[in-house]
């Protein structure tokens, strides 16, 4: 029947062997008593079908007990395909984010941590607010990388931390109500902030902190909502770049 070839087919997409989906097949068509009944029935290799049984038993497409051996739903199968795919859209994701650290020199990068949960993120947040410098720059999305990691509560532990030894200069690709509640002119004043609107430049979903003498530089993607991440890099060249970067859109304003 055109289902079976069809079934075959995407079974094989799915990462069974040819064996495997023989297999299962044939059970689908008539249970069998014994491995052995099945061995007989399929003219295939005792060691082969036992091999196979034992992969298919592992994904729950069949199972065998005292009424014999039946194959059983697809259902699992489905979920384990899901469960893969979950999993390599988020190595696919982890692998987009370090690909263009690795054009830069060896010797340029001095540290190079990465974080993909919400407490690591948070924790590299607040890192780079008790790193020394003068002025502390952010550019990009604050809103985005607000939204992703937690309430606003965050960014003003950030401020205070950060206000304690140093000023601060933010240019910002949006303007949202989160960052509406840092621009009022008293907290600007008492926590030496200053933000800028660059609404010229798509910078969506990715914020970047820096400063204006450390060599650290934390670069926030947060473009997947699942899949936050941020980058932590040590190297002078990387936040030479960012200041030049930063100074050249600043002279715009």
């Amino acid at each position: 029947m055109l289902i079976y070839k069809k079934l075959k087919k995407l079974l094989f997409d799915a990462g069974l062997s040819e064996a495997e989906i023989f297999l299962y097949l044939e059970l689908l068509k008539n249970p069998a008593q014994t491995i052995y009944e099945l061995t007989n029935r399929t003219k295939l290799p005792r060691s082969t079908v036992y091999y196979a049984f034992s992969r298919l038993e592992g994904l729950k497409l069949v199972e065998n007990n005292k009424e014999g051996i039946r194959a059983l739903s697809l259902k699992s199968l489905v979920a384990e395909l899901a469960t893969k795919e979950r999993k390599f859209r988020k190595t696919a994701h982890k692998i987009k984010q370090i690909a263009p650290f690795l054009r830069a020199p060896r010797e340029s990068i001095q540290e190079f941590e990465t974080f993909y949960t919400p407490e690591q993120i948070i924790e590299a947040y607040f890192f780079m607010a008790e790193v020394p410098y003068d002025t502390n720059f952010d550019f990009g999305d604050f809103e985005s990388f607000i939204n992703a990691i937690g309430p606003v509560d965050l960014a003003f532990k950030f401020r205070e931390k950060r206000a304690k030894h140093a000023k601060h200069h933010a240019i910002c690709t949006t303007f949202g109500p989160k960052l509406a509640q840092f621009c009022n002119k008293q907290d600007l004043e008492r926590y030496k902030n200053r933000f800028d609107v660059f609404k010229q430049m798509d910078f969506c979903n990715k914020w970047i902190i820096f400063s204006d003498t450390s060599e650290y530089v934390l670069f926030n993607d947060v473009s997947d909502p699942e899949y936050p991440c941020s980058l932590l890099v040590k190297s002078k060249p990387l936040a030479e770049i960012q200041r030049m970067q930063f100074n050249h859109f600043s002279n715009q304003l």
